[in-house]
């Protein structure tokens, strides 16, 4: 079953040193990788939770001296676990099916 967002729906995303941004709309930037879409409210929830290091928001575990494929990887597995956490939280590409509902 699709999510049912009611609000503006922002997107998540990180650069590749790890951090974490979110915006409104369903985008992001030139050399960043799609996190997840969803809820203002929900993002912050549970990015509070899973990736907040205490003065930013970023991947656990994520450097931007590690190999592309591992930081890939751990932003993946931050994707599922937060996709799977919340029914207000969906992938980026449910996100772009979307991007027209508010």
């Amino acid at each position: 079953m699709a999510p049912r967002v009611t609000g503006e729906i922002y997107t998540a995303w990180v650069q590749r040193n790890g951090r974490i941004e979110w915006h409104p709309g369903v985008g992001f930037p030139d050399g960043a990788l799609p996190l997840c879409c969803g809820t203002r409210d929900a993002l912050k929830a549970y990015l509070r939770h899973r990736a907040f290091n205490g003065e930013f928001y970023a991947v656990p575990g994520m450097t931007d001296l590690m190999p592309d494929q591992q930081a890939f990887e751990a932003v993946e597995k931050l994707r599922v676990s937060l996709t799977g956490a919340s029914k207000d939280l969906f992938s980026y590409y449910s996100g772009m099916n979307r991007r027209d509902v508010g």
